[in-house]
């Protein structure tokens, strides 16, 4: 049985992705939700953690919110390619986010990683299969807020969520960026990409 790697987002926790976990279970996957310090490591130092807490055979799936996300993107670089499965970003600031620029007053109780997740031109995704699944719920009075042009959650950018997916391995719904994880179309989605590689829908 091929295990997926679950990963919450910044300043959360493993829980939040219960509801995720047992739809993965459910679907004929190992699942395994990861607990990690978000809050105490810059994003290098979270995915040197999280290398340790991973199973030592097999092949891995990783899927991650938010800043699970870009872990889950790191984690799987990390995989030779016999072990290396699918990664399913919901939510991930590839590409960074205006609002953690405006959020830094907040650096100091949402830790180092935020820092990192300023606006920049995205990682190297080369040799990751990965699907990307980003929020349009934000209504567009709100950027006004947050700085975020476009369609967005509330914190992310389509257009960062999607990072360098190709057609068919991105999708976009109506949803927000804190719930997103845990919404039926969201749950379906990944289990699908999980299953396929790619999304019917997109």
């Amino acid at each position: 049985m091929e295990t997926v790697i679950i990963l919450h987002g910044l300043g959360r926790r493993g829980a939040s992705m219960q509801k995720l976990a047992n739809a993965i279970k459910a679907a004929g996957f190992q699942e395994l939700v990861l607990d990690y310090p978000s809050t105490s490591h810059a994003i290098e130092g979270l995915t040197e953690k999280l290398c340790e807490m991973l199973p030592a055979e097999g092949r891995l799936h990783f899927v991650g919110h938010s800043l699970g996300g870009i872990l889950a993107k790191r984690l799987a670089k990390r995989m030779g390619p016999a072990r290396r499965g699918r990664v399913v970003q919901i939510g991930a600031p590839n590409f960074g986010s205006e609002l953690a620029a405006r959020a830094g007053v907040f650096s100091k109780v949402m830790g180092p990683a935020l820092a990192e997740l300023h606006p920049h031109e995205g990682e190297d995704d080369s040799g990751v299969d990965i699907g990307a699944i980003g929020g349009t719920a934000a209504l567009a009075a709100y950027s006004l807020i947050t700085g975020i042009d476009g369609e967005n959650d509330g914190k992310v950018s389509l257009r960062s969520a999607f990072g360098h997916a190709p057609e068919g391995k991105k999708l976009a719904l109506p949803v927000a960026h804190s719930l997103m994880m845990q919404d039926k179309r969201v749950i379906k989605a990944v289990v699908e990409f999980l299953h396929n590689g790619q999304f019917s829908d997109s």
